[in-house]
């Protein structure tokens, strides 16, 4: 059921990742609508772009903060400054990277680590921080990309670390409660046409256009879930690797009477 949910005027939001391209736009929307708009970094100089690139907003009021939350004392420093702000109202993880190299039988143990300790531990740790202090009927929202779903040849490393990231969220969905917030892992499943990458055809999906279906989940929607967005010509000839569809309704009945005669 929708609730009117739609004032955002002084209400603390969160963008980890707001600094970055689709971040800056997700942060300007909500800017726009007058909230105030947390953005954690722990590039100095990143934070500086981001509010001059902001400048012509006279809405909302960004705070911008100087910490890395891919370690434990960043996201205390993250936790204190919520609590120094107020009651937070919306949190998005628009933390993102991107990794390619050789195929899975041939990438170093070391390389796989590094790339897990980049992306799938900090984003452990964001949602450690941030949905304890959303309450019930606010809003947590992770991006992730087509590689949470599909498996693509040479990106091995950074698909898993994806793929990982999303059972995170379905375990995250799996035990939320009354008192959390609504979680939405929302998969891009195309190229976004950024600042760096204009050249791009208008067919593909802009950063305004997810920022604007996040303000809509945000101000709308009330319910846990897995959502596509993107938009593209669609017409590259590539070979897919199929993945196995989900456990039947059946295959879950008897896995969780299994757990239930364990005791």
């Amino acid at each position: 059921m929708k609730q009117n949910q739609h004032e955002l005027g002084n209400k603390l939001v969160v963008v980890a990742g707001g600094a970055g391209e689709i971040g800056e736009r997700i942060t300007r929307m909500f800017l726009q609508q007058g909230a105030r708009v947390l953005v954690p970094s722990r590039s100095k100089e990143k934070l500086k772009a981001l509010g001059a690139s902001l400048k012509d907003i006279s809405t909302g009021e960004l705070i911008a903060l100087e910490t890395d939350v891919s370690n434990p004392q960043g996201l205390k420093t993250l936790s204190a400054a919520i609590g120094r702000e107020g009651v937070l109202r919306a949190a998005v993880s628009s933390v993102g990277t991107f990794w390619q190299g050789p195929r899975s039988l041939e990438v170093p143990i070391d390389e796989v680590h590094r790339v897990f300790e980049e992306t799938f531990f900090p984003y452990v740790g964001l949602t450690q921080a941030l949905i304890p202090a959303l309450g019930p009927d606010t809003h947590f929202v992770k991006l992730n990309g087509i590689l949470s779903l599909q498996a693509i040849p040479n990106v091995s490393a950074f698909g898993v670390s994806a793929t990982a990231q999303m059972a995170w969220t379905r375990f995250l969905i799996a035990e939320a409660t009354e008192s959390t917030p609504w979680i939405t892992e929302l998969v891009i499943d195309s190229l976004v046409r950024t600042r760096s990458s204009q050249t791009l055809p208008k067919d593909y999906i802009s950063g305004d256009d997810i920022a604007h279906e996040i303000l809509r989940i945000v101000t709308e929607e009330n319910e846990h879930q897995i959502a596509t967005i993107g938009k593209g010509p669609g017409d590259a000839e590539v070979e897919f690797v199929p993945l196995r569809s989900q456990a039947s309704e059946n295959n879950v009945k008897r896995l969780f009477g299994s757990f239930q005669a364990r005791g």
